[in-house]
């Protein structure tokens, strides 16, 4: 399964606008196309910036989508709101655990840059050690793992019912505990933030 990512930054103001018509046109249209597998809407209403990221069966299928000019009919509807023009980033899916339908909540987001030839094993780790122990947290809700092998880039998104929830889990220690089983293989520091969850199917 293939992510694409695409980052926005919206005007002052104008990101529930933007929201309105990513649910109302944009999601409707990708439901539509070939080899949907769902799709997560994230926002940071202090700052304007949203991340949409849409699931595909293949590469194939990502590739369709953009060769048919979707993509670029999509961000017409958006592009009078946004402050600078989108980033898209195209990532495999290494982890995929969340539920349908289940749009609120809060996500933290994790960005590092793995070491050369780790991140196969940084998947592994966190299959069978991180996230059996996440899951049995209050609050959590799922998570997505999305990896660039070209760049060695890693991306770690959990979901939380709160952002009560999301805090606990580190203020508790958990983050800090579960960030050391990957450590060794990482080549840059983390890099965290938290969204609104929006989107979520």
């Amino acid at each position: 399964m293939y992510a694409r990512i695409i980052t926005g930054q919206y005007q002052s103001g104008k990101i529930d606008e933007a929201l309105q018509i990513f649910l109302n046109s944009i999601m409707p249209a990708a439901r539509q196309q070939p080899g949907y597998k769902g799709a997560l809407g994230l926002v940071d209403r202090t700052t304007g910036k949203a991340i949409a990221i849409g699931l595909r069966e293949s590469s194939a299928d990502m590739q369709a989508t953009e060769a048919s000019g979707y993509l670029q009919e999509q961000f017409a509807k958006v592009a009078p709101l946004l402050a600078a023009p989108p980033t898209v980033e195209v990532y495999e899916v290494g982890i995929q655990e969340v539920q349908k339908g289940g749009a609120g909540g809060h996500a933290r987001v994790l960005t590092a840059t793995t070491q050369p030839g780790k991140m196969d094993e940084g998947v592994q780790i966190v299959r069978d050690s991180i996230l059996p122990v996440t899951r049995q947290q209050p609050g959590y809700k799922g998570y997505l793992s999305l990896t660039d092998r070209t760049n060695g880039k890693v991306i770690s998104i959990t979901l939380w019912e709160t952002e009560a929830d999301l805090n606990a889990s580190e203020s508790s220690g958990l983050l800090r505990e579960q960030l050391g089983k990957v450590a060794h293989m990482l080549a840059t520091q983390a890099v965290r933030e938290v969204y609104e969850v929006t989107v979520q199917e």
